[in-house]
């Protein structure tokens, strides 16, 4: 009786050793005969404030890619990340992205800087050789018009001496300098602010003057979060009202997403008179050995795409300003009475720090500096 068990065991591993064959054998003959070939398959890291763009900027490109190869199949991976985040897992073999898109080229040499550290090479290997930037949004301060109608904020040194009247009690926020572009970006206008000194023309004297950080401690005493998210700061704003964030800074593309939706008033954007960076979100396709010949033609097409004036004029809708001048602003989203934004931007345009100690030191400045109460 046992053994007569064992055979029917036996039998039944047999046959369901067939199955599993047989299916496996049956689907890869559909597949041959279907010819049902998975195409060329890319994956795009890009941040995450631009995703309503990126989700248009797809199912257009896909339409094209279609009608023009109907017989060549392609499958694109969109996945937002925030800049820092992104770059960390690049370095750490977590992602391996065809495109990535930061929200700035100060990005850039930092990834390029530390991917040569991690491979070690002799002579220094670099994972971006080059990119291509289609659209930018400006760092701003975003308050409440009715705030700005009592203080008349212009820029960095304003909120500096705010800080320092007793009877002036602001809510400051900006996102975390070592998990977020925006932050970043911030912490180095308010250095050139507090020193004086252009921000490309930055140097390590500028980051390690005393004067210049017990300045920065002052602008960050009203501080009271440092998050990781612009995009979910701009929305802690807008429904928190101005008893809830006075003052906080973001990307002139979220003014226009929380400008007259917010609870407690309207937002607006404020250009700093000291000037401002902006976020040029570049397109880089790496240079990174994951990458074949055939993804790079289909991540070069979809970059051309991007260039396209057409697709440029789809992320206006979103707040973005193009880079090429050529292509005029619609008025109903670049005017302050719709969006809280403005139509020209007049204040000086500042460039990245020059100096990669620089770059690669802004955080840690911003730790000496933040608040912390």
């Amino acid at each position: 009786m046992i053994k007569n068990r064992r055979v029917r065991k036996k039998n039944k591993i047999k046959l369901v050793g067939l199955f599993i064959f047989g299916f496996f054998i049956g689907n890869l003959s559909a597949l041959l005969i279907i010819g049902g070939e998975t195409g060329t398959h890319i994956t795009i890291i890009y941040s995450s404030e631009k995703a309503s763009w990126m989700n248009i900027a797809y199912i257009n490109f896909m339409n094209e890619w279609h009608n023009s190869h109907p017989n060549e199949k392609i499958t694109l991976d969109m996945q937002p990340y925030g800049s820092s985040d992104s770059m960390i897992s690049i370095l750490n073999g977590e992602i391996f992205p065809t495109i990535w898109s930061p929200a700035s080229s100060i990005w850039m040499p930092l990834l390029n800087t530390k991917w040569a550290q991690l491979t070690k090479a002799v002579d220094p290997i670099i994972i971006i050789n080059e990119s291509v930037k289609t659209i930018y949004s400006p760092i701003v301060i975003a308050t409440w018009e009715s705030i700005n109608q009592t203080y008349n904020i212009k820029g960095f040194n304003d909120l500096y001496n705010l800080n320092l009247d007793p009877n002036v009690h602001l809510k400051m926020a900006h996102t975390d300098p070592r998990l977020s572009n925006s932050g970043f970006m911030t912490t180095i206008m308010a250095l050139s602010a507090a020193s004086g000194v252009t921000s490309e023309n930055l140097t390590m004297n500028e980051l390690t003057n005393t004067t210049n950080q017990n300045w920065l401690k002052v602008f960050e005493s009203s501080a009271i979060m440092y998050g990781k998210s612009t995009g979910f700061l701009a929305k802690y704003m807008a429904s928190g009202g101005p008893d809830g964030l006075s003052v906080a800074f973001l990307y002139e593309n979220l003014i226009r997403d929380i400008s007259n939706s917010a609870s407690g008033g309207k937002i607006i954007a404020i250009y700093p008179e000291e000037g401002t960076l902006y976020s040029d979100h570049p397109f880089c396709i790496l240079n990174a050995d994951w990458i074949s010949e055939k993804q790079r033609e289909v991540a070069q097409a979809f970059l051309d795409f991007l260039e396209e004036p057409s697709t440029v004029e789809s992320a206006l809708n979103y707040g973005f300003r193009p880079i090429n001048s050529s292509i005029s602003l619609p008025l109903d989203i670049f005017n302050y009475e719709n969006s809280g934004i403005a139509y020209n931007i007049t204040v000086p345009e500042l460039k990245a720090p020059t100096s990669g100690d620089v770059i690669l030191k802004i955080p840690d400045l911003w730790l000496l500096c933040r608040a912390t109460a």
